[in-house]
């Protein structure tokens, strides 16, 4: 109502069409329920995300501060992650989400009632396809289109790390580790483009003779042949180990050392990276099995929708989580399979056509038998007194 009520001119007109079109085609239970799923889903699906978005922002900071990529792509790479998983977590977010709202349904005896009225399971699938259905076209729109565009973005930035210096990932203040760990940086000051440093010290194991430069400042170089050093300026060079008479001390004006891994990477896309329809056009099993699982995901997200529903039935006695752990270990196994037919498509064991399509026919059965089995699906038509008999010739 708020929203309606915060529009103007012509949206105004469509958000009261769409609101009219609701209240005549759903009831108000269905709207109810509706908004029930979909508050459950958004909550269970912000948690799942933190705790995701959490471990990889700790797995990023790490490789930050071992220097295997530059802070100005910390973000980048983090996003890139938070998008890809948020299309993986919707699954199962949903298939929680769908859990506790109906748990909550059945704990509180709103069931019970909804029931009396004479609204059984069948009817209770229509709100939950409302919230489920837009959800698998958003699905189908993110796995085909959106997600491949995001990956190949994120391969752009791992070859352009992979071009940078050692020097572009340096941080002011603290000692940083060369990528092959055989070399120490520490600078007290640099300036915003990382070209100069103030008070630098290096540190180098070149044969097992340890090599030492302390310097006033020092410059990031480039010669003619796009090789990379670093210029040392009013600094002393140390070699060999002190106290030993091979030790030496060497004043200089200028002492250039050579930094590697100044060469272009080119940004090579993976699979994931590919456009659909290039997938589509392609016969290579690996290509295959890249398109077979972007549609997988979208159909398992609206099976698992449906499954969820005869999953949580429950007493008020049992709580709103009794078959909480079943569920989540159907779906486990629902994935793992998944999993493992797309990896057998790569290796040839079963046929294209075969795919992981025998998957979601297993999971349908499954649907099929438990909505059997909930007792308020697929009854028997034959009567079981004389009462109902005469009731049913009426």
């Amino acid at each position: 109502m708020y929203a309606i009520n915060a529009l103007s001119g012509s949206q105004c007109d469509n958000a009261s069409v769409m609101s009219k079109f609701m209240k005549k085609h759903l009831s108000i239970i269905d709207r109810y329920i509706a908004q029930e799923i979909i508050f459950s889903w958004l909550s269970v699906l912000f948690v799942l995300i933190m705790v995701v978005i959490s471990a990889d922002a700790v797995h990023l900071l790490a490789w930050l501060v071992d220097g295997r990529i530059p802070i100005d792509m910390f973000l980048s790479l983090l996003l890139s992650n938070f998008y890809e998983f948020t299309v993986m977590l919707v699954p199962l977010s949903l298939l929680l989400g769908i859990l506790l709202a109906f748990g909550r349904l059945y704990k509180d005896s709103e069931m019970t009632a909804v029931m009396s009225a004479g609204l059984g399971p069948i009817q209770w699938y229509r709100p939950l396809l409302l919230v489920a259905l837009p959800i698998t076209l958003l699905m189908f729109y993110l796995t085909l289109f959106a997600i491949p565009s995001v990956v190949g973005h994120r391969d752009g930035l791992m070859a352009d790390i992979k071009s940078r210096t050692e020097l572009s990932a340096l941080f002011a203040g603290r000692f940083n580790q060369s990528r092959e760990g055989n070399a120490i940086f520490f600078l007290e000051s640099q300036s915003e483009d990382k070209k100069v440093m103030d008070h630098v010290f290096y540190q180098q194991m070149r044969d097992d003779v340890a090599h030492v430069d302390i310097a006033k400042r020092a410059q990031n170089h480039h010669d003619k042949n796009g090789r990379n050093y670093m210029v040392m300026e009013s600094g002393t060079h140390y070699e060999g180990e002190a106290g030993s008479s091979q030790y030496k001390i060497t004043e200089y004006q200028q002492y250039g050392i050579y930094i590697p891994g100044t060469k272009e990477v080119a940004a090579t896309l993976s699979v994931k990276a590919s456009p659909s329809e290039q997938l589509w056009q392609s016969g290579l099993p690996r290509h295959q099995a890249e398109l077979q699982w972007r549609l997988t995901v979208p159909i398992a997200t609206l099976i698992i929708a449906m499954l969820a529903l005869p999953l949580s039935q429950t007493t008020p006695r049992s709580g709103r989580y009794a078959n909480m752990a079943w569920a989540i270990l159907l779906y486990l196994v629902y994935s793992n399979l998944l999993s493992m037919s797309y990896n057998w498509i790569i290796k040839e064991r079963v046929p294209v056509w075969v795919g992981t399509w025998w998957v979601h026919f297993i999971a349908l059965v499954l649907l099929f038998v438990l909505l059997k089995l909930s007792g308020h699906v697929f009854r028997s038509s034959k009567p079981k007194n004389k009462l109902h008999d005469g009731v049913m010739s009426q």
